[in-house]
């Protein structure tokens, strides 16, 4: 019964997978599962999976005329005071749980993402699982209990005044200095460890849709990351013409009516790096969103060289998206940004008209396994 169980289960899941897969692009768009906080399963709603469930056999159930009353007695119905009747089917949809990293790999094979290769690692202390040596001291748990009474009784036997006669009862009792403890010595061992540093343009035009597809993007970026990297720090950076590091909800939630100046979150960003993120112990991983209106001269005088001489040189990937609306027609920031660094291979950039191009978007940037 337990194989049989095991078996539907698995067959189960299979079917949730594809299903996932086949609405993929439609629960990006849709924004349903983005936010959803804690743990590492997550709530993804499908409307053509049924919900395993137990079925009676309904030969066991009431059939006609089974209810209270005598033969012959007028049925009544029951009187509504709901209200009258709604028109039209309405919508059914099921939620199935399915774990992160389940998630992560079907948007992987949805896109064909290739397998990130992390650069650089960081030097991570661990407890040795091999316990090679004794100590005298450590916690209760790796107290070596018969070692400890051997030596007990060894203490005993030398100092009791002669021998014992035979049906004598000895009492072992061991003290502090009769313990000994399992030890193991702590190595160093390498761990690739990621920074997803996310800039936005928050400038009064960069507000309501535009935030509500970076807010899904990112989340998705996020996901994806998150299951190829052991540890994971995320930076927030908002802008208009100055930048300042922010909290994650600040970041979606805050919007300001003044110009825009786009190097003011670059040079933000580099300082961030240099002082809590060295390129040799982190993989850095920069996404910034803008519409493209930028400060006349910003973009040439100031972001191109940020780029190409500081960011560029210290990222595994800078992802630039320009996030419109109706529009594919690509702005002056990125035109220049594109003639300068196209040929750079940690460069990506996008443009995202509308919640149907998140996915092609997130293909963009993450499509070069860096």
């Amino acid at each position: 019964m337990a194989k049989r169980i095991l078996k539907d289960l698995e067959r189960f899941k299979r079917i949730v997978r594809g299903e996932i897969r086949k609405n993929l692009k439609e629960l990006i768009e849709s924004g349903e599962i983005v936010g959803q906080k804690g743990g590492n399963i997550i709530k993804v709603p499908l409307k053509s999976v049924r919900i395993p469930q137990f079925r009676y056999d309904p030969r066991q159930a009431g059939g006609l005329g089974t209810g209270e009353g005598e033969i012959g007695d007028p049925v009544h119905a029951e009187p509504s005071n709901d209200g009258p009747p709604g028109q039209g089917p309405g919508p059914h949809f099921r939620e199935v749980e399915i774990e992160l990293r389940e998630l992560a790999e079907i948007l992987g094979e949805e896109l064909e993402l290739p397998k990130i290769q992390p650069k650089g690692q960081k030097q991570v202390v661990h407890g040795d699982d091999e316990y090679l040596d004794i100590s005298t001291v450590g916690p209760q748990t790796l107290l070596m209990k018969r070692r400890a009474y051997q030596k007990g009784l060894l203490r005993q036997l030398l100092m009791a005044p002669g021998p014992s006669l035979p049906g004598d009862t000895i009492v072992v009792t061991p003290i502090k200095e009769d313990f000994r403890y399992l030890y193991g010595q702590p190595s160093l061992s390498p761990e690739a460890s990621c920074v997803m540093i996310f800039m936005r343009d928050a400038s009064g035009s960069m507000s309501g849709e535009k935030t509500e597809i970076i807010r899904q993007e990112n989340w998705w970026i996020d996901l994806w990351l998150r299951t190829n990297y052991k540890h994971v720090d995320r930076v927030y950076i908002l802008h208009d013409y100055e930048a300042q590091e922010v909290k994650e909800d600040d970041f979606y939630n805050l919007s300001t009516g003044g110009g825009t100046r786009i190097s003011s979150a670059y040079e933000l960003c580099d300082r961030v790096i240099d002082r809590r993120y060295h390129p040799e112990h982190w993989n850095i991983y920069a996404f910034h969103f803008s519409d493209g209106e930028n400060w006349i001269g910003d973009t040439e005088n100031a972001c191109v060289p940020l780029l190409e001489e500081k960011l560029l040189p210290k990222t595994n990937l800078f992802c630039y998206g320009q996030v419109t609306l109706g529009r594919r027609s690509p702005g002056l920031h990125l035109v220049k940004l594109k003639e300068r660094l196209d040929e750079r291979e940690n460069f990506v950039t996008s443009i995202i008209s509308s919640r149907e191009e998140i996915l092609q978007s997130i293909k963009e940037f993450l499509g070069k396994g860096r």
